[in-house]
Protein backbone atom coordinates (compact mmCIF):
# COMPACT_ATOMS: atom_id res chain seq x y z
CA UNK A 1 0.00 0.00 0.00
CA UNK A 2 1.39 3.38 -0.69
CA UNK A 3 1.86 6.02 2.12
CA UNK A 4 -0.85 8.90 2.10
CA UNK A 5 1.43 12.24 1.59
CA UNK A 6 0.46 15.22 4.36
CA UNK A 7 1.06 18.37 3.72
CA UNK A 8 0.45 19.60 7.67
CA UNK A 9 2.85 18.48 10.61
CA UNK A 10 -0.81 17.67 12.52
CA UNK A 11 -3.58 15.31 11.08
CA UNK A 12 -6.39 13.26 11.53
CA UNK A 13 -7.36 9.38 10.02
CA UNK A 14 -11.28 8.36 10.07
CA UNK A 15 -11.16 4.91 7.83
CA UNK A 16 -14.17 3.21 9.02
CA UNK A 17 -12.87 3.92 12.08
CA UNK A 18 -12.78 6.97 14.80
CA UNK A 19 -11.15 9.34 14.31
CA UNK A 20 -7.90 9.53 15.43
CA UNK A 21 -5.15 12.78 15.56
CA UNK A 22 -1.25 11.82 14.82
CA UNK A 23 1.82 13.99 14.60
CA UNK A 24 4.38 12.88 12.72
CA UNK A 25 7.89 11.28 14.10
CA UNK A 26 11.21 12.86 13.65
CA UNK A 27 11.36 10.86 9.79
CA UNK A 28 8.10 12.54 9.30
CA UNK A 29 6.37 9.32 9.25
CA UNK A 30 3.50 7.80 10.94
CA UNK A 31 0.98 5.24 10.91
CA UNK A 32 -2.46 5.11 12.31
CA UNK A 33 -3.15 2.49 15.03
CA UNK A 34 -6.23 1.72 13.76
CA UNK A 35 -6.27 0.90 9.80
CA UNK A 36 -2.30 0.82 9.42
CA UNK A 37 -2.43 2.92 7.07
CA UNK A 38 0.93 5.16 6.82
CA UNK A 39 1.50 8.56 6.27
CA UNK A 40 4.25 10.71 5.10
CA UNK A 41 4.96 14.05 5.83
CA UNK A 42 5.80 16.61 2.80
CA UNK A 43 6.11 19.78 3.75
CA UNK A 44 4.28 22.49 0.74
CA UNK A 45 6.93 25.45 -0.32
CA UNK A 46 6.16 28.75 0.07
CA UNK A 47 5.17 29.91 -3.11
CA UNK A 48 3.27 26.56 -3.92
CA UNK A 49 0.99 27.54 -0.92
CA UNK A 50 0.60 30.81 -2.13
CA UNK A 51 -0.25 30.01 -5.46
CA UNK A 52 -3.30 27.31 -3.73
CA UNK A 53 -4.19 30.24 -2.11
CA UNK A 54 -4.45 33.21 -4.38
CA UNK A 55 -6.57 29.94 -6.69
CA UNK A 56 -8.98 29.83 -3.85
CA UNK A 57 -9.56 33.30 -3.44
CA UNK A 58 -10.33 33.87 -6.88
CA UNK A 59 -12.48 30.98 -6.96
CA UNK A 60 -14.13 32.95 -4.02
CA UNK A 61 -14.57 36.30 -6.29
CA UNK A 62 -15.53 34.68 -9.10
CA UNK A 63 -18.60 33.34 -6.88
CA UNK A 64 -18.76 36.76 -5.36
CA UNK A 65 -19.30 38.56 -8.46
CA UNK A 66 -21.86 36.01 -9.90
CA UNK A 67 -23.72 35.88 -6.95
CA UNK A 68 -24.03 39.78 -6.94
CA UNK A 69 -25.37 39.38 -10.85
CA UNK A 70 -28.12 36.53 -9.78
CA UNK A 71 -30.35 38.98 -8.24
CA UNK A 72 -33.83 37.05 -7.06
CA UNK A 73 -37.19 38.16 -8.47
CA UNK A 74 -37.87 40.06 -4.27
CA UNK A 75 -34.11 41.69 -4.57
CA UNK A 76 -34.76 43.51 -7.40
CA UNK A 77 -38.26 44.32 -6.76
CA UNK A 78 -37.30 45.89 -3.62
CA UNK A 79 -34.50 48.19 -5.44
CA UNK A 80 -37.17 49.48 -7.44
CA UNK A 81 -39.24 50.43 -4.68
CA UNK A 82 -38.69 54.50 -3.16
CA UNK A 83 -38.18 54.71 0.35
CA UNK A 84 -40.78 55.88 2.34
CA UNK A 85 -39.54 59.19 4.09
CA UNK A 86 -39.68 59.27 7.41
CA UNK A 87 -40.33 62.66 9.26
CA UNK A 88 -38.22 62.27 11.90
CA UNK A 89 -35.30 61.48 10.35
CA UNK A 90 -35.39 63.94 7.77
CA UNK A 91 -34.51 68.07 7.13
CA UNK A 92 -37.58 70.08 7.16
CA UNK A 93 -37.05 73.99 6.71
Amino acid sequence: MTPKVIHTESFSCANDHPIVYYTFDKNNKAMCEYCATHFIYEPKDFHTKMLEEQKLLDMSLKESQKQKEERTPSQEMQDKLEPIPCPMHEDYD
